[in-house]
């Protein structure tokens, strides 16, 4: 009779063991919260300096300075109003003029993290570029049609795609299979600053001004200076970041017979995803591809050399990837192909913009989306946001156990196949 121990482990299996992994950003990511910090509110600024202040500090501040707390009521709740010590978290700025930020997400104690769902999204992404992608060409022409024909809203178009792709249910859904949990943050917070760079053409651009003219009630025209455009300010996870993380693969739907004739899965979607390690980083090669191309079109007098610059060390770094690593694109920033997989070619692409009035009047390019946020190091753009390294089965330091270190040298791609070589490593493990 199997011991208790034994169905533990033999339940973990089936359900799903989990899976250390760590991230490392190679791009400044900014997971937003949804809520904008106020100046003189949640933080406040000198000529060089911006000053975040969290309710938190400033509750405690106001609880030991009962005078300043008067102050601070009689003033309208403003920050600047108050002599306040070094608290907060301080942040060198060039003159500029900040009137809000964008806040980081942050869990039930007010740490910064990335919420696990915000992961997965990403990772869906990728997943659907490369299961629609598997298809031949008949059954692509077949859903885009019926997706054409699909007449709820643009909300909701992509439903008859994403019904052929991962399942016609949230209980038939191929995804249901990964789980991806929150990611720890290690580091503190940077303040980045971004610009929007936007096509004038198809090989020109400018940097968008908010808001209106008002005397012609009508957009700003575009920048040909970022100095004069809109400066946007978020809290991001600076380049080096580390954050540990766990994803769970229940290779018991993939691989028994009955879940697969029941659920309904696409044997070529199992495979898809079976070998997800190779297909995301095939899907971030080819999105970082094109993002040159684009950049190389617009690249007058060198202006974004150091964007190219920065999009050519992903792409090196991709090719010097070990099995177990992956790059990809998260969260803010990663823009609409980013979001919806950017499987379309050109003529379906053209077909659904029309359908749906995206950028296909007068001024519209043959580019589309035609933006990109775009953060600036020295008043200089350089960077795209949002991209990091994830590396399968690696703990935190603190959590590490050298005696779990094995040979893997007949190991492939596949992250079930690791899973199940680690777990009998763990189960020959004893208690002391």
């Amino acid at each position: 009779m199997a011991t208790i121990d034994e169905k533990i482990k033999g339940s973990k299996q089936k359900l799903g063991e989990k899976i250390s992994c760590s991230i490392e950003v190679l791009t400044p990511v900014h997971v937003g919260s949804g809520v904008k910090l106020a100046k003189d509110i949640d933080f406040i600024t000198t000529s060089d300096t911006v000053t975040i202040i969290r309710s938190s500090d400033l509750i405690q501040y106001l609880e030991n300075n009962p005078e300043q707390l008067e102050k601070f009521i009689r003033n309208n709740y403003k920050l600047d109003k108050l002599t306040i010590p070094e608290i907060g978290k301080k942040y060198t700025i060039n003159g500029e003029r900040i009137f809000d930020i964008a806040e980081f997400e942050r869990n039930g104690k007010g740490v910064p993290y990335i919420p696990g769902s915000s992961f997965k999204g990403s990772i869906r992404t990728a997943i659907l570029f490369n299961i629609f992608n598997s298809f031949s060409k008949e059954i692509k022409e077949k859903i885009l049609e019926v997706a054409k024909n699909y007449n709820k809203g643009e909300n909701l178009a992509s439903e008859p795609i994403l019904n052929e792709v991962f399942g016609k249910d949230s209980n038939c859904n191929l995804m249901r299979t990964i789980k991806v949990f929150d990611v720890e943050i290690i580091n503190d917070l940077s303040l980045e600053k971004l610009h929007i760079l936007s096509l004038k053409s198809d090989n020109e651009y400018g940097w968008k001004k908010m808001g209106k003219d008002r005397q012609t009630n009508k957009p700003y025209p575009l920048q040909d200076n970022p100095k004069y455009s809109t400066s946007i300010f978020v809290e991001a996870l600076p380049i080096g970041t580390i954050g540990y993380f766990s994803i769970s693969l229940d290779s018991s739907l993939l691989e028994d017979s009955l879940a697969k004739s029941e659920l309904k899965f696409n044997e070529n979607s199992i495979k898809v995803l079976k070998n997800f390690v190779n297909n995301l980083n095939n899907y971030s090669k080819e999105k970082l591809k094109n993002e040159k191309i684009f950049f190389d079109k617009l690249n007058g007098n060198r202006k974004l050399s150091h964007v190219i610059k920065e999009i050519e060390n992903l792409l090196s770094k991709i090719d010097n990837l070990k099995k177990d690593e992956f790059i990809l694109r998260i969260s803010w920033g990663s823009g609409w192909k980013g979001m919806t997989g950017d499987f379309l070619t050109v003529d379906w692409l053209n077909t659904f913009r029309n359908k749906y009035g995206k950028g296909m009047g007068k001024s519209g390019f043959s580019i589309f989306p035609k933006t990109r946020r775009i953060v600036f190091e020295n008043d200089e753009p350089k960077y795209l946001t949002g991209w990091i390294k994830v590396k399968l089965f690696d703990e935190k330091p603190d959590e590490k156990n050298i005696s779990n270190a094995i040979s893997d040298n007949n190991l492939n791609n596949d992250p079930f196949a690791q899973l199940k070589n680690k777990f009998k490593v763990t189960e020959s493990k004893k208690k002391k």
